[in-house]
């Protein structure tokens, strides 16, 4: 078993109360559980999400942040996407995202700039680090359509495409 550091109770604590404090700062929408260690945000940005056979357009996802014990370092931390999305750096099954946006995490870094920067991964995916290689494989078979549709540039993006490629819906 590998031991994860941890603070001590009383500073995890003000630790916690002041991501609550600095999410509230800088006006994120988001609720949170009362001792603020567990957060539904709403991230804006582009995305795919599947529709029945189609692939439609979102732009307001919403994301659960918890805040484990081990938190603020490496480990401590867990990101699921609750809304469904399309995306390589996103499980299709569960949700969660990519483990190296979480395992590059410094003790200095807040979740207001992990808001920022999952916003920041819908615009720039990371198609080394896949979790949905169907969606990695059709990002870069299809990027012409993802960026008309998302406004994102993948020119960057290399994959083998998949031969069955979905249509794409604009909303």
């Amino acid at each position: 078993m590998r031991f994860m550091p941890m603070l001590p109770e009383e500073i995890w604590r003000r630790r916690l109360e002041a991501e609550h404090a600095e999410m509230l700062r800088v006006g994120e929408k988001f609720d949170c559980t009362p001792d603020f260690a567990s957060y539904t945000v709403s991230v804006r940005g582009p995305a795919l999400y599947k529709n029945g056979g189609k692939l439609s357009r979102r732009d307001s996802h919403s994301v659960q942040i918890a805040l484990k014990r081990e938190y603020p370092y490496a480990g401590g931390i867990e990101v699921v996407w609750l809304t469904p999305i399309f995306h390589p750096n996103i499980h299709p099954g569960d949700g969660k995202v990519c483990v190296q946006l979480l395992n590059d995490w410094a003790e200095s870094q807040t979740v207001a700039s992990l808001v920022k920067a999952l916003r920041q991964l819908l615009v720039q995916p990371n198609p080394y680090n896949a979790l949905d290689k169907e969606a990695a494989d059709f990002f870069a078979d299809r990027s012409g359509d993802v960026n008309r549709v998302l406004g994102i540039d993948l020119k960057s993006f290399e994959a083998t495409p998949q031969p069955l490629k979905p249509k794409i819906v604009e909303q």
